[in-house]
């Protein structure tokens, strides 16, 4: 028999004896001297009570150990499953990472856009470029420039860094810079809107955008309107890279790039019927260069839009701005911000706010 079923015999028992000897009653409520009962009853209930409450004692204790012991093994599924998911969804972003990455960089061995000599020239816009070897020159001054996979390139391979935007993209900021965006109030669908409507307007001329982010707004432009011809530019090979893997996938063959910086433009004056700048003015140092540059490139009458993270809007994104300033070379407050675009020569400026960030829309003069 288990100790268990022992110590509950013995408790009935125990408990029985007490029930039978705690109800006799004398009959003759008065004192009176102890019978041998009354005398039996004061040395047995003692004892009774203290083996009862060892019994409870007793019962209790193996009660809560196994409530422990199941409580620990329910803890040690519930931190086995939840690790098993999290390693589970890290190696699962880890692959389709690697994937990705794998896809962007494979070669497309794909010939060059003959078509980009329409509105190519030497950075800057000195002079016109022919494509001549698998490279393109320039006449006039003797340049040559390379086409690798067939993207025209025009940084040299030791450029200055003062040419090129504050920080190059990282896999680190790939998973950060959504999620600071998103708390500086980016209204990606507001964002998408602007860029497609100027693909849009632009009808079957060019449309540039620079510098060119990853895909976001440039797919979207592309499909908007299929008779463009989309320019992505920047200084970074992942972006351009990045953009076109996703436009393979999408099945978009208007779709063009080109790796340069954006305060040397390597297009011809007025050659952009329509300009987007999505990645935001802050990013440069001298943000009055590069808008001369874009400005210098669009017809005239070409819309013009873009966005970038301003000073001057709720105190809560003023101050991650101000906590975030030394990354942010090119930041301004509002009024700077205006009279900066209207100085390149753009009209009919129109500003909106979205969190910290502000963005424009306005005509080539």
């Amino acid at each position: 028999m288990k100790t268990e079923t022992l110590l509950d015999v013995l408790g009935f028992g125990l408990r029985a004896a007490e029930t039978a000897l705690r109800r006799r009653r004398p009959a003759d409520p008065s004192p009176g001297p102890d019978s041998r009962a009354d005398r039996l009853v004061r040395q047995v209930l003692p004892v009774a009570e203290k083996v009862l409450d060892r019994v409870a004692v007793a019962r209790q204790r193996p009660a809560a150990a196994r409530r422990r012991r199941r409580g620990m093994r329910l803890n040690l599924a519930a931190s086995t499953i939840v690790g098993a998911a999290a390693a589970g969804a890290v190696a699962y972003v880890v692959v389709k990472q690697q994937q990705r990455v794998h896809e962007r960089y494979r070669p497309l061995r794909e010939p060059f856009a003959v078509e980009l000599l329409d509105v190519l020239s030497a950075p800057g816009g000195a002079g016109r470029l022919e494509y001549s070897g698998g490279t393109l020159v320039d006449r006039y001054s003797g340049a040559v420039y390379s086409v690798i996979d067939g993207i025209p390139d025009f940084i040299a391979p030791r450029a200055a860094p003062s040419e090129l935007l504050l920080t190059e993209d990282s896999w680190v900021q790939d998973f950060v810079r959504p999620v600071a965006m998103f708390t500086l109030g980016r209204n990606s669908a507001g964002n998408a809107a602007l860029a497609t409507s100027v693909a849009v307007a632009a009808g079957q001329g060019w449309v540039l955008s620079v510098p060119a982010g990853r895909g976001t707004y440039e797919i979207e432009m592309a499909r908007a309107n299929p008779r463009a011809q989309v320019l992505c530019l920047s200084n970074n090979w992942d972006v351009l890279l990045e953009v076109r893997r996703q436009a393979h996938v999408a099945g978009l063959t208007n779709l063009y790039f080109i790796r340069g910086v954006a305060r040397l433009l390597p297009l011809r004056d007025n050659a952009i019927a329509g300009l987007w700048s999505g990645t935001g003015l802050h990013r440069f140092r001298e943000p009055e260069r590069e808008l001369t540059q874009m400005v210098r490139v669009a017809r005239p009458g070409a819309p013009v839009a873009g966005l970038s993270l301003v000073q001057g809007g709720p105190l809560f994104y003023d101050t991650v701005l101000r906590l975030a300033a030394a990354y942010l070379p090119g930041l301004r407050g509002l009024p700077a911000y205006t009279a900066l675009l209207e100085a390149v020569g753009l009209d009919d400026v129109r500003l909106f706010r979205d969190g910290a960030f502000v963005r424009f829309t306005a005509i080539r003069a």
